[in-house]
């Protein structure tokens, strides 16, 4: 999508085309703590959707003493297939030192 001065946004190629899941991942976890206001740990995964993207993201959601007690959320991100954050969603809720059972 270009600005009115013609230029490319950022997370858009200069063609137009989808940005890449580097692009998708960095724009999802930018968004996200500006909006929420809530710490990415880290991006856990990328997924290419039709057409968009899905990144999921790991955020602390509430600090404890010892920091193995804090609670994270895994939070799956949309992104149209030009980088726009459209919405987001908490899948899951744990505490940091639950072991993933699978």
């Amino acid at each position: 999508m270009s600005t009115p001065s013609g230029k490319q946004r950022s997370t858009q190629s200069s063609s137009g085309r989808r940005v890449a899941a580097s692009a998708a991942a960095r724009k999802a976890r930018e968004e996200f703590e500006q909006l929420t206001q809530t710490p990415v740990e880290r991006v856990v995964g990328v997924r290419r959707g039709d057409p968009g993207w899905t990144v999921v993201l790991e955020a602390v959601e509430l600090r404890r003493t010892p920091p193995t007690m804090d609670v994270l959320g895994l939070y799956e991100v949309e992104l149209s297939a030009r980088g726009q954050v459209s919405g987001w969603d908490r899948v899951g809720r744990y505490a940091r030192s639950q072991v993933d059972g699978g």
